[in-house]
């Protein structure tokens, strides 16, 4: 089609030169002849010349064409036997000159070149669209849009329509895509990074009004047992569901703030894990943000339906309000998760509302976090020693290996302090796998020494045997320090062991099977049911040291003491009683029935320095007869009101 158009078009500027031409030239001669111009006429005997028919020149004018011997020549008139001619020649070098003929090809010219230009414009643009055409049609592809099908639609109109559909769709793509940066994909609540920007917001026009405002932060209690229990697939149910509650409190208490074009509630937020935030605009009623939290507790609180099983978990909530305790959002938020961190400390279940003190508790726990990873980079962690003896002959059964830091500003920091700590921060890993290796090498050092019937004791911390292949992990101390797995015991708290999953009882199982004994520390204080013991890889039962103080004083406590002692017997399970400082609490236990004790009245906890020189120094026949030592009570007895330190 293109090539026809390209064809017709040099014809026809053909046509219309040899036309030109031809005008032009019969033009010219025709005034030559009438205005008698004289320009090169020549008289010419018509004898003299011979017609030509078909001379080139006879196409072009409208005049004969004559030849002599010596040139072509057009005649203008005739008179008689006289003609007047005008060489070709002439007409075509001088006459031309002095036509219309320039003239007219400049005209022709300055048309067509705008013309050529104008079509070569046009076929670039054409060019052009077909290409933006093929890619708009791989864009509509890509988001599977159909342009419906209109007759007689060009180019430019086709694109126009699907570049409308296209910026819809580009529109449409863009608010989802906020929300679902926006978005916490599990609950379709709004994440920490939304609900901040929010707060922000709020805060400032709070700043303009002169408002206060309040945050919750919620942290679900017993949200891991059920992880470990049932899986995490039940584990996310269990926060849709508890997201769906929450924002059922927040509808019934008028907290609501809706983003009709996100679609989004703003005043809630899933902040991340199981931890979840509340947020109240108007706080008129000082009591409104204890009064939603007792809600957020009461429904937190109520059974959750997981396929055929009854789930029950609770919360503890901290509460921050604005200006009293910060005055920008991540401020708020910390503060109101440092008050949720109090309500966890003071029983979980429950609600506290910020205060400066427990901000200073919190400035001190930042602290110590900080000392902590310095105080092991530089080894200032030491390890002291305290005898678990028979109640019959003093013998030693195994001594208990008990970390000490004694800081160099603050002097000595108690375990109850920076263990916790150590433990919440994960921190509590690295420092067990030195209290392990470096007590294993102490007593291996102790057994080649002759004490081969003595075992050590290392604590063991729930979040080690939540994150430690514990099996592996204590096996592999033992080889590597050359100590046989008869002289290990590890001590477990009764809490740690509810929480335990399926692996860790197996790997419990498998160490004592190994030779490793396992004790269950400060029993007592944790199960609801005693005849769980019937189930559990244990090996030694350590009574809580409550007991022991209140035995003597409560006839209750001695009747539980002495139902253990019995149970333990029942299940041929060595018992020992923690806190043992006076000679009235040894000879209640003896009595009792207990194995060992543990306590003041026998040994204050010591280095191995002491150790050494007290028990091989002093007692090296005895060692090498029995493999143990002896530790007598000491002549002082120890203060009741002491307390030991674990």
């Amino acid at each position: 089609m293109r090539i026809s158009k390209v064809i017709l078009l040099i014809l026809g500027c053909l046509v219309g030169l040899y036309l030109l031409v031809i005008l032009t030239l019969n033009q010219s001669l025709h005034a030559f002849n009438r205005d008698n111009t004289n320009v090169n006429l020549q008289q010419l005997e018509q004898s003299s010349v011979t017609p030509l028919v078909n001379h080139w020149a006879s196409l072009l004018l409208n005049y004969q064409v004559v030849s002599d011997n010596q040139d072509t020549y057009a005649v203008i008139s005739k008179n008689g036997n006289q003609i007047r001619v005008v060489s070709i020649d002439d007409i075509i070098n001088n006459m031309m000159l002095f036509s219309n003929l320039p003239l007219l090809l400049l005209g022709l010219f300055t048309i067509t070149v705008p013309i050529y230009i104008n079509r070569r414009h046009q076929k670039t643009t054409i060019r052009s669209l077909e290409v933006l055409n093929d890619e708009t049609n791989r864009l509509l592809a890509s988001f599977n849009i159909s342009l419906p099908k209109i007759e007689q639609q060009n180019v430019i109109s086709k694109l126009s329509f699907a570049l409308v559909e296209l910026n819809k769709q580009i529109n449409e793509q863009h608010h989802k895509t906020f929300i679902s940066q926006s978005q916490d994909k599990l609950t379709g609540l709004i994440d920490r990074h939304a609900y901040l920007h929010h707060l922000q917001t709020q805060l400032e026009q709070a700043q303009k009004l002169n408002k206060r405002q309040a945050l919750l932060f919620i942290d679900l209690d017993g949200f891991k047992q059920v992880n470990d229990s049932f899986g995490h697939s039940f584990g996310d149910e269990v926060l849709v569901q508890v997201a769906q509650r929450l924002k059922t409190v927040v509808r019934n208490q008028n907290l609501s703030h809706f983003a009709p074009t996100l679609g989004l509630e703003l005043s809630l937020s899933r902040l991340g894990g199981d931890e979840f935030s509340i947020f109240i605009e108007n706080l008129e009623d000082e009591n409104l943000p204890i009064e939603v939290a007792k809600n957020v507790l009461q429904e937190i609180e109520g059974d959750f339906l997981l396929g055929n099983k009854l789930i029950k978990i609770g919360a503890s909530i901290g509460i921050a309000v604005y200006p009293d305790s910060a005055a920008n959002p991540n401020t708020l938020l910390q503060m109101a998760d440092v008050a949720m961190y109090r309500a966890k400390t003071d029983g979980r279940g429950i609600y506290r509302v910020y205060s400066p003190e427990m901000g200073n508790k919190m400035r001190r726990y930042h602290y110590l976090l900080e000392e902590i990873r310095l105080a092991m980079a530089s080894q200032n962690f030491t390890l002291s020693f305290q005898p678990i003896v028979n109640v019959n002959d003093f013998s030693i059964d195994y001594f208990e290996c008990l970390i000490r830091w004694n800081h160099p500003i603050e002097g000595s920091i108690s375990p109850a302090e920076f263990i916790p700590i150590a433990e919440d921060s994960n921190l509590i890993l690295e420092l067990g796998n030195w209290i392990l290796l470096e007590a294993c090498r102490q007593m291996a050092a102790w057994y080649n020494a002759g004490m081969n019937k003595v075992r050590i004791s290392v604590n063991i911390s729930g979040v080690q045997l939540a994150h430690i292949p514990l099996h592996d992990w204590v096996m592999n101390t033992l080889n590597k320090v050359g100590l046989p797995a008869k002289a290990l015991l590890l001590e477990i708290t009764e809490s740690c062991f509810i929480d335990a999953s399926e692996q860790v009882i197996s790997d419990l199982e498998k160490l004592r099977q190994a030779g490793v004994l396992i004790a269950i520390d400060d029993f007592g204080t944790g199960f609801s049911s005693l005849s769980t013991l019937a189930n559990l890889p244990v090996d030694v039962i350590k009574i809580d040291k409550l007991f022991i103080d209140q035995a003597n004083i409560n006839p209750k406590y001695e009747k539980i003491l002495n139902s253990i002692s019995g149970l333990g017997k029942t299940l041929d399970l060595k018992i020992v009683a923690e806190g043992v400082e006076t000679a009235a609490q040894f000879e209640l236990v003896k009595k009792m029935g207990i194995d060992c004790i543990q306590g003041y009245l026998i040994s204050r906890p010591e280095t191995s320095k002491d150790v050494g020189s007290k028990m091989i120094s002093q007692n090296i026949n005895h060692i090498a007869m029995t493999g143990t030592g002896v530790y007598a009570p000491q002549t002082s007895e120890a203060p009741l009101a002491h307390v030991q330190l674990r």
